[in-house]
């Protein structure tokens, strides 16, 4: 019988955290242009954790063949037998169900916006392009940016121009963030045919993919600077120069360690660069109330 242990793994809590995390700088940063009450952001915080753990539940029940087959991935709550398949759906339509309901009361884009990212990351690339093409990840990487919609619209009522940047360097971001990984992981994929990049292109061509994307993510978020202010240039200016020095590191000396590395450098690259968008949103906001 599976434990509430089994049903809490099985909605992958390090990828919600990181989702989650983005959207709440972004709705930090709506909220400093936005005045709104604090209950709105703890709601959509609510939504977006049920949401990105509901469809990761339902993502999980559509690879459960493919995670059966990978050492990386076979003893995951579904593939394992921890938790049932069916129970593994409903459980997360559930919980997708309950997400949606809650946006569309913060305001009908956000909403719109959880739809969207359940559809991209489920459908478009879990069940149909992971399994038919390698640039799957390039289709799925936009769910990742959902969640900073979500938020932004929940609080705003509307989309501009800043959440639609924060939401394309998510998307430049992921590519490095899975093709790294599968390059470490690329005999697992083989062996189960998913035909990631690394399996079809080969290693070499993998990596010049993945520098090409560091570069353009780093040279994107430099574009972001008029938004912000000196936190968010120094995160990215550092934090860019260790990517893509990375990237370029692995593309003139060819290894899974320094694959596997880039892979874990990546998700803190991201957590700070977002939390440089709070920090220096929040002190420009204060910096206006208390001196203008």
């Amino acid at each position: 019988m599976a434990s509430f242990k089994d049903y809490i793994e099985v909605t992958k809590p390090r990828s919600v955290f990181l989702l989650v995390f983005t959207a709440l700088a972004a709705a930090l940063v709506a909220a400093d242009l936005y005045p709104t009450k604090p209950t709105t952001i703890l709601w959509a915080l609510v939504a977006l954790i049920l949401g990105t753990g509901g469809t990761n539940a339902l993502t999980g029940y559509i690879d459960r063949d493919i995670d059966a087959g990978m050492s990386r991935t076979k003893n995951r709550p579904i593939p394992s037998g921890r938790v049932e398949a069916g129970k593994a759906l409903a459980y997360s339509l559930c919980l997708i169900t309950i997400a949606t309901a809650i946006a569309y009361l913060l305001h009908p884009l956000a909403a719109l916006f959880m739809l969207i990212g359940v559809v991209d990351s489920a459908i478009v690339y879990n069940l149909i392009s992971k399994r038919r093409s390698p640039l799957n990840i390039i289709l799925g990487a936009p769910a990742g940016g959902m969640p900073v919609l979500v938020a932004w619209s929940a609080i705003a009522g509307k989309i501009e121009l800043v959440p639609l940047m924060m939401t394309i360097l998510i998307i430049l971001w992921t590519p490095i963030h899975i093709w790294s990984l599968a390059l470490y992981y690329s005999d697992d994929y083989e062996k189960v045919k998913v035909p990631m990049l690394p399996v079809i292109t080969g290693h070499k061509a993998t990596i010049r993919w993945i520098a090409s994307f560091a570069l353009a993510l780093v040279a994107f978020s430099l574009l972001l600077i008029s938004s912000f202010g000196g936190i968010y240039l120094i995160t990215v200016v550092v934090g860019g120069a260790i990517i893509a020095t990375m990237s370029i590191r692995l593309l003139f000396t060819p290894n899974k360690n320094m694959s596997w590395q880039l892979f874990k450098a990546t998700s803190p690259y991201l957590f700070l660069i977002f939390l440089a968008m709070a920090i220096d949103s929040h002190l420009a906001g204060w910096y206006a109330a208390t001196f203008l």
